[in-house]
């Protein structure tokens, strides 16, 4: 399977003053295949992966101080293996789990810069609570589930990704029928790296579900690691009443109903931190950089795939019968285009909405680009009113130019750009 951030590690592999990289995202969204992949294609030397996860015994070489060279030697001892520094990859994965380890991170960038060193960990920002972040020693990158364009790569649709490549105001008319099945087949399989690999290979959406489910179980037995702690069944509501309010401003005491709001509220931010879900927060369009504005937020599941499966909700009423209510279709068009832009963006993803008693305005994202604002607004069907977006536009003139993502036409029509949704994250 193809990943794109591997062209972000081959950036990073080959930058004069590079750094130790953390590589950053929830469970199971392919972090140690993206690097092994990366060693495989890029590296003239060897990787060498250790797990601090299950190899606890390798703790006590990073405890007593922390002398990088020194490190370095005990792993080769250990390991029983040759490091070679300008050569060699060393990929430290669940690096969590050795706060030590962790912490010599800073020093690998002062004292052993040649070394190429990636570390990954998929509970970091829990640790990071606990220690302080080495800022300014350290790179980061974060991962995602796939993409709908390495969906596509991942089923041999290489003529339709090329087509993703463009832009969309090029590409042939009538193309997004060439797209529905394979946009139908990602909002029921999603981006998750084994659900979309066990699909590819046996069409069976049965044995898909149950990997579905498998994920969500494994992310459930994940809560006892949470810090700080909160109730374990205040954290299956928040996932299991949450998928009812994608895309919709948050009210904690909608989340559940046998917890305070203050539980509720820390429930969110511990999911949040754990990243199955992702914020969306409100903010001022009046000028860069961004500012939150209110104490408004939304947030989004993980993967969309994960969030069809905690809802519910039957594959066959959206692939063969296509039959979705109009808010549900709403909310998974909106999911898919988060899950597109946190991916693609390496930005936060924002949204608008007006903060005035009893305005309703509000419009779906807002991402920068280039130095601009642009306001995002999306549509799951073929039609819709854009009142909130020509109202964002006619009272801030700085704005130059929108998205609607949509099932509609393509085009430009004075400071809106219509696009098909499939392009979500692309142009």
């Amino acid at each position: 399977m193809y990943r794109k951030k591997i062209d972000e590690l081959v950036e990073w592999k080959n930058k004069p003053n590079r750094k130790p990289l953390i590589v950053n995202g929830a469970r199971q969204v392919g972090k140690s295949w993206l690097i092994r992949s990366f060693a495989t294609a890029h590296f003239k030397g060897k990787l060498i992966e250790i797990n601090l996860e299950k190899s606890k015994n390798l703790h006590i070489i990073f405890e007593p101080d922390f002398d990088v060279k020194r490190i370095i030697l005990e792993l080769s001892l250990a390991l029983n293996i040759s490091i070679d520094i300008q050569k060699d990859l060393l990929f430290i994965d669940e690096i969590q789990s050795c706060k030590e380890a962790l912490g010599s991170l800073r020093y690998f960038y002062e004292d052993l810069p040649a070394l190429h060193l990636i570390a990954a960990g998929s509970l970091l920002d829990f640790e990071f609570r606990n220690q302080p972040f080495p800022v300014g020693r350290v790179e980061t990158l974060n991962v995602f589930p796939m993409t709908f364009y390495e969906f596509l790569l991942a089923r041999g649709k290489t003529q339709l990704a090329k087509l993703l490549e463009m832009n969309p105001q090029n590409a042939p008319e009538d193309t997004g029928r060439f797209f529905e099945e394979d946009f139908n087949l990602y909002l029921i399989v999603g981006g998750m790296p084994e659900c979309v690999k066990y699909f590819t290979q046996t069409q069976d959406f049965n044995g898909l579900k149950k990997i579905q489910n498998d994920l969500l179980y494994s992310y459930e037995q994940d809560f006892k690691k949470y810090q700080p702690a909160v109730p374990t069944d205040c954290l299956l509501d928040v996932l299991e009443n949450g998928a009812q309010f994608i895309s919709n401003q948050i009210i904690y005491t909608k989340l559940s109903d046998r917890f305070s709001s203050q539980t509720v509220k820390k429930g969110v931010e511990v999911l949040l931190t754990a990243r199955l879900l992702q914020r969306v927060q409100n903010v001022s369009v009046s000028g860069l950089p961004l500012c939150v504005s209110g104490k408004q937020f939304k947030f989004y599941f993980l993967d969309v795939g994960l969030l069809l499966r905690k809802s519910n909700l039957d594959f066959v009423n959206l692939y063969l019968k296509k039959e979705l209510g109009a808010a549900f279709q709403g909310m998974l068009a909106e999911q898919f285009v988060a899950q597109q832009l946190a991916a693609l963006s390496n930005q936060p993803i924002c949204y608008w909405a007006r903060t005035e008693a009893g305005a309703s305005s509000e419009v779906d994202f807002v991402i920068t680009k280039n130095g601009k604002i642009i306001p995002i607004e999306v549509k799951a069907g073929k039609s819709g009113s854009l009142k909130s977006l020509h109202y964002l536009l006619e009272h801030n003139p700085h704005i130059e130019k929108s998205f609607v993502y949509s099932l509609a036409k393509k085009g430009v029509e004075g400071k809106i750009e219509y696009i098909p949704i499939y392009w979500a994250g692309s142009n």
